[in-house]
């Protein structure tokens, strides 16, 4: 099975990834100095690549990575990648570095090229009818504001969901019991008609859950942020995750929490999820 597919992007130029050497001297590699974006390729068309972009943008400026593409030369550059990869169903992954590193980085950084990567990978068939057990807990590793970036630092993350090996996922709460998110999508909870997802400054910002909160008239439902805390979360009737890749997530129950999972609100927001991303994919 491919890792990647042939045909990657530089700086939005499409070549084989053999013309393209590994990065020895990149801070992305160096240092993790960098973010990423992950999207999903339906049809040939990448979704809500604009949001997706916007997001990369927000971050290179707090970063300092110039980023002074347009959305339309990059959808132009990620048309081209689909078409040379002859792909229909994929995953495209966007890393920008501050490119090669040119001096001590003890000093100030100083960048002049940076690096903007595309590549797709084979898209891994999710089932979006499985349900998934969260584990809960305080988060092992201090959250900052840094972490509302979707940096090439992961490590937090991963660390986080490997200390719960027994569930799929770990629900997260701070030293004061404010709930965030798990290791890989950001959390809702339902009340009646009404969603709650939580609202805090080290919560990452996920492409799915801004498109809930700015598409709520269409969903059905009343969708709003606001501060949740671990030892209330037994008012809720329901709870389900999103993020980019898998959309809305079903969850089965949560550790403690047995009588919190996804139900009938979790099922129907999950299909008009799917229903609505269809007609931009067409």
């Amino acid at each position: 099975m491919k890792v990647v597919y042939p045909f990657v992007s530089v700086n939005l130029s499409v070549k084989p990834r053999e013309e393209m050497g590994f990065p020895f001297l990149d801070y992305g590699f160096l240092y993790g100095y960098g973010l990423f974006e992950s999207i999903r390729i339906v049809n040939g068309k990448p979704l809500l690549l604009d949001d997706h972009v916007a997001r990369m943008s927000r971050g290179a400026i707090i970063l300092d990575i110039p980023f002074e593409y347009s959305v339309d030369s990059i959808l132009k550059s990620v048309t081209s990648l689909i078409e040379k990869n002859d792909i229909q169903d994929a995953i495209l992954n966007f890393y920008l570095t501050p490119g090669d590193r040119s001096q001590d980085p003890a000093e100030k950084i100083e960048i002049n090229s940076p690096l903007l990567l595309m590549v797709v990978r084979p898209w891994p068939n999710y089932n979006y009818d499985v349900r998934i057990q969260l584990a809960a807990r305080q988060v092992s590793f201090q959250r900052t504001p840094l972490d509302r970036l979707k940096t090439l630092s992961w490590m937090k993350n991963v660390l986080e969901r490997k200390l719960s090996p027994e569930s799929n996922d770990v629900l997260m709460y701070d030293d004061k019991g404010l709930v965030l998110e798990t290791s890989r999508a950001n959390v809702f909870f339902v009340k009646g008609n009404k969603i709650v997802t939580p609202k805090s400054n080290v919560v990452l910002p996920g492409i799915a859950r801004q498109y809930l909160l700015n598409n709520q008239q269409a969903m059905g439902y009343e969708i709003v942020e606001e501060s949740v805390y671990f030892d209330e979360l037994g008012i809720f009737d329901e709870i389900f995750l999103t993020n980019s890749l898998k959309g809305v997530i079903l969850v089965d129950g949560v550790e403690n929490l047995p009588n919190l999972e996804s139900k009938l609100v979790a099922q129907n927001i999950q299909e008009k999820y799917l229903n609505s991303l269809s007609l931009q994919r067409k």
